[in-house]
């Protein structure tokens, strides 16, 4: 990866690049505004506002409002003190979650409206408003603010552009937002850094769970996915009662199996562990009920194969178990969830079945081409297509699985960039609530990973945004010079798999269509560009390792 410091206008926080700007020299004064329909927070290093939370905020609220003072000192010099509704009010206050004094101001105002993240921002007088929903409405709503309204972002957990604003106003604004889905996850080893999905307003299951970063979409630790062996390890049950797992060709199988899902001693098993686990762990909002990966062994008992037979999908074996254990659970566990997998065998709707209000289907992509929108009504993305559409129709919250990259070897370049947009706004056209994007978790340094999961960060929470913008100002503020040559490397691949229309699936060989020796020819002469760039700029540059690890790419 070729990235590049500006020593003149950047300065170094932390382990984060930090982009200041030299701006004219300006006494502040309150009043001193060109513009009546802006407000002034600061100038010259100084500000008369204040931050104000309530007595007792939420940690995540705490800490929302220390990163906006945190912020707004980097970006205009001003360092604006934190205060509670208990001192008396001010005519310029910046009010961050519910407090005495938004009420005061704006009486109207409901936490309960904006969901957990949604959040509201507003001027009003001279006071500004950031206020959203718990428990991370409030926090998100400091980030919309530093991110759409001064500029700031945070591209990866290392390199962050702060903008340097000496005279810092805003226009006034009545603003709501809140995320296209309640789940947003980017499984990726790169961007697994707690700040960085905060700012980047994620709602992961994976990564944090500290309250003052608005804790996280928790599941019960270690009952992610795949969890029916784990419920009913066979070393435990199957010399006793061999008839809990999945008879195939008139055999029970002990391992690799599934569970038989019709039968009711499992349902009452699995029951009563999923209410012990919730009891244990009451911070958890959600665990999984879900088949054993890497076997396609479903049940062919009588019973099971009558109800796949009758639904037309061996989904309907699953949900039948999810169903019941669901049913049982929600009497003392009315506000948890059970989520289940609709995937490889079990990825059809079922006919007639519904999943209770209180069951997550999660849907997987495991077997589309990426090469081309999911949308499209041809190839392997048809059948996908119809089970999204056939489950959306019956499912209250709908979440996906989704892939982007490479699976049969993780340095391979995966070029599905011209399509994360659209598949996104597709799952969100067809009532889709939640979405995993697996990326390569194992290791750092994939296929210009941080770029993805930025940009994933970014569709995540709105999928209408510009997707070519997002790329080229990471690019432009990561690589520097190099930039249009790293452009041409995406244009490259990208164009490969769309002309020659190549199937791009998550397995096959470790030498890809879309790697073909012109191809590699081409993206090596690329780098060595990119290389050439960012060593006759005139900033400081760390291409190194990055650039190396791109040749030896290349060459596979």
């Amino acid at each position: 990866m070729i990235e590049h410091q500006q020593t003149a206008s950047f300065r170094k926080w932390g382990s984060t690049l930090l982009l200041l700007a030299v701006q004219p020299f300006h006494v502040f004064c309150a009043s001193d505004s060109t513009d009546s329909d802006k407000l002034l927070l600061a100038e010259q290093g100084r500000s008369i506002y204040r931050i104000v939370t309530a007595q007792n905020p939420s940690p995540s609220t705490r800490f929302a409002a220390e990163e906006l003072q945190r912020f707004l000192k980097e970006i205009s010099g001003a360092e604006l003190s934190i205060v509670t509704d208990a001192v008396p009010p001010s005519n310029q206050d910046i009010m961050v979650g519910d407090s005495r004094h938004l009420r005061r101001v704006l009486p109207e105002f409901e936490v309960k409206a904006y969901g957990e993240e949604g959040y509201l921002l507003r001027v009003i007088d001279d006071y500004l408003i950031i206020a959203g929903g718990q428990p991370r409405g409030d926090l998100y709503g400091v980030y919309g603010f530093l991110q759409d309204h001064l500029g700031c972002r945070w591209f990866t957990p290392q390199i962050s552009k702060i903008p340097g604003i000496d005279r810092l106003e805003i226009p006034r604004f009545d603003e709501r937002d809140s995320p296209a889905f309640e789940y947003r996850e980017v499984m990726l080893f790169d961007c697994w850094d707690t700040h960085w999905i905060a700012r980047n307003r994620l709602s992961t299951s994976s990564r944090y769970t500290d309250p003052a970063l608005g804790g996280t979409v928790r599941f019960v630790p270690g009952y992610f996915v795949h969890t029916f062996e784990k419920f009913l390890p066979p070393e435990k049950y199957f010399d006793e009662h061999p008839e809990y797992y999945s008879e195939v060709q008139g055999v029970r199988l002990r391992s690799p199996s599934q569970l038989c899902a019709t039968n009711a001693a499992v349902a009452q098993i699995i029951t009563e562990r999923v209410c012990a686990l919730f009891r244990e762990h009451p911070g958890a909002s959600v665990i999984s009920i879900s088949q054993n990966d890497g076997n396609k062994h479903f049940c062919q008992c009588e019973n099971c194969a009558a109800l796949d037979k009758k639904e037309g999908s061996h989904a309907a074996q699953v949900l039948f178990l999810v169903n019941r254990v669901a049913g049982a659970v929600e009497k003392e566990f009315p506000d948890r969830a059970i989520e289940t997998l609709a995937y490889e065998w079990s990825q059809a709707a079922p006919r007639t079945m519904r999943p209770r209000d209180n069951v997550i289907v999660r849907l997987s992509t495991i077997r589309c081409s990426f090469s081309r929108p999911i949308r499209a009504e041809r190839g392997r993305n048809r059948a996908f297509r119809d089970d999204l559409e056939a489950w959306s129709k019956v499912s209250r919250r709908l979440w996906i699985w989704n892939y982007n990259t490479y699976f049969s070897w993780y340095l391979i370049p995966f070029p599905d960039w011209r399509v994360l947009d659209d598949n996104l706004r597709f799952f969100k056209k067809n009532g889709v609530t939640g979405v995993l994007e697996q990326n390569n978790w194992h290791s750092v340094g994939s296929d210009l990973a941080p770029l993805k999961g930025y940009l994933l960060a970014r569709l995540l929470w709105d999928p209408d945004f510009d997707r070519d913008r997002v790329i080229n100002e990471f690019l432009q503020e990561v690589y520097g010079p190099a930039a249009p040559h790293v452009q041409a490397y995406l244009d490259l691949l990208s164009d490969k798999v769309e002309q020659e229309t190549i199937d791009l699936g998550i397995y096959g060989s470790r030498t890809p269509k879309w790697l073909s020796g012109d191809v590699l020819e081409k993206a090596d002469a690329i780098w060595q560009n990119a290389e050439a760039a960012v060593s006759r700029s005139t900033r400081n540059s760390r291409p190194r390792a990055g650039r190396a690890a791109q040749h030896r790419l290349c060459h596979h």
